[in-house]
C-alpha cells in the first residue's frame, strides 16, 4: 500500500500538468474542467497523505538505537584516546563499593540499575566514560543503552524526560518516526543516561537539575558527571545514598608507560618519559595527571614539537593548552596544508566566541546565521535576486523586442522576490534525503501556498504583458502553483534512518534544493512549450518580434527552453532562500569576506575534527574540551578581522 500511495503522489501532479498542456494545445479548457481537476488533485493528496507509518515497537527501536550508539562510539574512538588495552590507565576512588579501574567501572555501570555520580578534575576522563560505556556495551547481556546527554543544553521549561526525548531525536533523527515507542523506551529504564557536565550548568540552576534527576530518573539507571568542586551542598544532600566515586589522577609510572607504548619512537615523547621516570613527583608528573593533558602532550609530540616541561605544573598545563592548536596545524614540508596555524587560530576563535554568546557547546552549522547582522540576509537575497532575474528577464523580453522593459522588470522582480523570501523563517536542515510527505497540516499548506504565490506571481505578470487575455496567465499560474506545491510535498524534510552527521545534514539539504531546481525546470518546460505552441495566435506584442517568423515547432522549442530556465530559477531560488543550505551560503560568504571564517567552512570543521581539536555529537561539532574552547575564545583577534556579532533574532 505504501508503494501504491507513493506512486499516486508522483503520478497525479505529472498527470495534471500533462492534462493542462494537452487541453490548452487543443483549444483550452473550461473553467468547470479546471475547478474539477484542481479539486480532484487536492482530494487525492489529502486522501493519500493522511496515512502514517505504524510506530516501531520499543524493542525494535532499542535495537536500532543500540546499533547507532555503537556506530557513533566507534567513529569517535578513532579521534579520542579512549581507555583500552593500551590506553591511559585511569583509576577510581570509591571507598570499596565500586570497581577501581575505569574499564571495570564501565562494565559495572552497564549492569547496575541505579544511579552513580562520577566526579573528577578538569580533563580527568568524565566525558570519555560515556564513550567507553558504549564501546563496552556488547560485552554485557540485557544491557541498558548508554546515551550521553550534555546537561548544559537542558532547558528548565521542559521536564527531564521531555528534554531527553528531544535531545535523542536531535542526535538520532529516526526516533522521531515513533514518538510513543521512544516514550516507552525512556520510561522502561532501557537507557543508561550519562548526564554529562553538571559543573557546566549555571550554579543557580544546579539544584533544579538535581531535583529533576531525583524525581524523574531515579527509577532508571544514570551516571551524573561533575567536577569535584561543583558537586557540593544541596546536590549532595538531594542525592544522599547515591554512590559517588572520583576519578583519580594518573600517576607518573602510568603516564610514562602509556607514552612509551604508544609513542616510544617519537623523540619528543621519549624526552617526556625520561623526565617522568627521573622525577615521578615533579611538576611534569603533576601536570600530566589527567587524560586530557596526556592527550595534548602526546598530540604535540606526534606533530614534531617538544612540549614545555620546565616550570610549575600550572605553567606546563597552560603551555600544553596554548601549544596544542599551533602544533597540530604545523605545516608539513611535503603535505598539503590548507590552513596555517594563524588562520586556524582565527577561525577557532570566531567559533568559540559564537558558542559563548549562544551559551552552548554544540556547534550546528545551520545556526551560524544567528551571528549575521540583521540586514545581511535581506541584502544578499535581494542583490542575488536582482543579479539573476535582471539578465534573465532582459533576455526573455528581448526575444519580443522589449529589452528595456525586461531589464527593469527583472530588477523589480529580483528586489521584491528577494526581500520576500529573505523574511521567511529558516527551515530546519533535512536529516535525510527528501521523501514524499506522509502528513499534511493547515499551517504547512498555508506556508507553502504563500511561497508558491511569491514564486508564480512574476511569471503570471510576464505572460499578461506578452499574451492577449488573462486565460494564459491564469493557466500558467495555476500549473506553476500546483507544480510548486507538488514539489514541496515531494521534497519535504524527512527523518533519517540512521544517526545524522553534520556533513550528512548538509548534503541532504543541498540535494533537496537542487531537486527543486530540476522540478521547476520540468514544469517550466511544459508550460513554455504550451505558450510557444500558441504564440502565433495568442501573442499581444507583434511588432518587430522575430519569433513570429519561425515555424511553429521552432516557437515551441524556444518557449520550452525559456520556460525551463525561468521555472528552474523561480522554483530553485524560492526553495533555496529559506533553506538551511541557502542561509549557510550567506554565512560562508559574509565571514569569508571579513576573513573571520573560511569559505570552505565544512572542510575546516572536518579537518579540525580529524586533528582532535573538535569532536562530534550527532549532527553537532564540539570543542575537544572546554579548556580548548576557552583558550580559543581568549586568543587575541588578528588585525583586519572581527568576531561574529551578537546573535540576531531570526526573522
Amino acid at each position: 500500500m505504501r508503494r501504491l500511495r507513493n506512486a499516486v503522489l508522483i503520478v497525479l501532479p505529472l498527470a495534471f500538468v500533462l492534462l493542462a498542456v494537452v487541453r490548452l494545445a487543443v483549444g483550452g479548457w473550461s473553467n468547470v474542467e479546471a475547478v474539477i481537476a484542481a479539486a480532484a488533485l487536492v482530494v487525492a493528496y489529502v486522501g493519500t497523505l493522511r496515512g502514517t507509518r505504524p510506530p516501531d515497537s520499543a524493542s525494535d527501536l532499542a535495537d536500532r538505537l543500540a546499533d547507532e550508539v555503537m556506530h557513533a562510539a566507534r567513529r569517535e574512538a578513532g579521534n579520542r584516546d579512549v581507555p583500552h588495552s593500551r590506553g591511559i590507565p585511569i583509576r577510581c576512588e570509591s571507598g570499596g563499593a565500586l570497581p577501581v579501574t575505569v574499564e571495570e567501572l564501565a562494565d559495572h555501570l552497564l549492569t547496575r540499575r541505579g544511579g552513580v555520580v562520577v566526579t573528577g578534575e578538569r580533563g580527568s576522563g568524565k566525558t570519555t566514560l560515556g564513550l567507553l560505556l558504549a564501546l563496552r556495551m556488547p560485552s554485557v547481556r540485557h544491557r541498558p543503552i548508554p546515551v550521553t546527554l550534555p546537561l548544559s543544553s537542558w532547558e528548565p521549561r521542559l521536564s527531564l524526560r521531555e528534554w531527553v526525548a528531544l535531545r535523542l531525536a536531535a542526535e538520532y533523527p529516526f526516533l522521531r518516526s515513533a514518538p510513543l515507542a521512544l516514550e516507552r523506551l525512556i520510561r522502561s529504564g532501557s537507557l543508561l543516561a550519562v548526564f554529562d557536565g553538571f559543573d557546566e550548568v549555571p550554579a543557580a540552576r544546579r539544584a533544579e537539575v538535581v531535583r529533576a534527576i531525583d524525581e524523574d530518573w531515579s527509577s532508571s539507571p544514570y551516571v551524573l558527571t561533575s567536577r569535584v568542586e561543583a558537586f557540593t551542598g544541596p546536590a549532595i544532600r538531594r542525592l544522599a545514598g547515591t554512590p559517588v566515586l572520583r576519578l583519580l589522577p594518573v600517576d607518573a609510572a602510568g603516564v610514562a608507560g602509556y607514552l612509551e607504548s604508544r609513542w616510544g619512537d617519537v623523540p619528543a615523547a621519549a624526552a617526556l618519559v625520561a623526565r617522568l621516570r627521573a622525577e615521578p613527583g615533579g611538576p611534569l608528573a603533576e601536570a600530566l595527571d589527567t587524560p586530557l593533558m596526556i592527550f595534548l602532550a602526546a598530540r604535540i609530540c606526534e606533530s614534531g614539537h617538544t612540549p614545555r616541561i620546565d616550570g610549575t605544573a600550572a605553567r606546563i598545563r597552560k603551555e600544553l593548552v596554548a601549544g596544542f592548536v599551533p602544533a597540530v596545524y604545523r605545516p608539513e614540508p611535503e603535505a598539503d596544508q590548507p590552513w596555517t596555524p594563524e588562520e586556524a587560530a582565527r577561525y577557532l576563535r570566531a567559533l568559540a566566541e559564537f558558542l559563548r554568546r549562544r551559551g552552548t557547546h554544540d556547534l550546528a552549522w545551520w545556526e551560524l546565521h544567528h551571528a549575521l547582522p540583521r540586514a545581511v540576509i535581506p541584502v544578499v537575497q535581494t542583490v542575488l535576486g536582482m543579479a539573476i532575474f535582471g539578465p534573465l528577464c532582459t533576455v526573455m523580453f528581448a526575444l519580443f523586442g522589449l529589452t528595456a522593459i525586461g531589464w527593469w522588470f527583472g530588477l523589480v522582480i529580483g528586489l521584491a522576490g528577494g526581500l520576500a523570501v529573505s523574511l521567511a523563517r529558516q527551515h530546519h536542515p533535512r536529516e535525510a534525503r527528501p521523501r514524499l510527505r506522509k502528513t499534511l497540516t493547515r499551517r504547512y499548506l498555508l506556508r507553502r501556498l504563500g511561497q508558491g504565490l511569491v514564486c508564480v506571481a512574476p511569471g503570471m505578470v510576464i505572460v499578461l504583458v506578452l499574451y492577449d487575455g488573462v486565460t494564459y496567465a491564469l493557466t500558467e499560474g495555476a500549473v506553476f502553483l500546483i507544480g510548486f506545491l507538488a514539489a514541496s510535498l515531494a521534497l519535504a524534510p524527512a527523518n533519517a534512518d540512521r544517526a545524522g552527521t553534520p556533513d550528512g545534514f548538509l548534503r541532504n539539504d543541498r540535494a533537496a534544493v537542487l531537486l527543486a531546481f530540476a522540478a521547476g525546470g520540468l514544469v517550466g518546460l511544459a508550460v513554455g512549450a504550451c505558450l510557444g505552441w500558441w504564440m502565433e495566435s495568442g501573442l499581444r506584442v507583434r511588432d518587430q518580434v522575430w519569433l513570429l517568423t519561425l515555424d511553429r515547432w521552432q516557437q515551441t522549442l524556444v518557449g520550452s527552453a525559456s520556460g525551463a530556465v525561468l521555472g528552474a530559477a523561480g522554483f530553485g531560488l524560492t526553495m533555496m532562500a529559506p533553506s538551511a543550505w541557502g542561509r549557510f551560503i550567506d554565512v560562508r560568504m559574509w565571514f569569508a569576506l571579513r576573513r573571520v571564517l573560511p569559505l570552505r567552512l565544512m572542510a575546516f570543521l572536518r579537518d579540525a575534527y580529524e586533528r582532535g581539536v573538535l569532536r562530534r555529537s550527532g549532527p553537532y561539532y564540539q570543542f575537544r574540551h572546554e579548556l580548548l574552547q576557552d583558550r580559543a575564545a581568549a586568543a587575541p583577534a588578528p588585525p583586519g578581522s572581527a568576531a561574529p556579532g551578537p546573535p540576531a533574532t531570526t526573522p
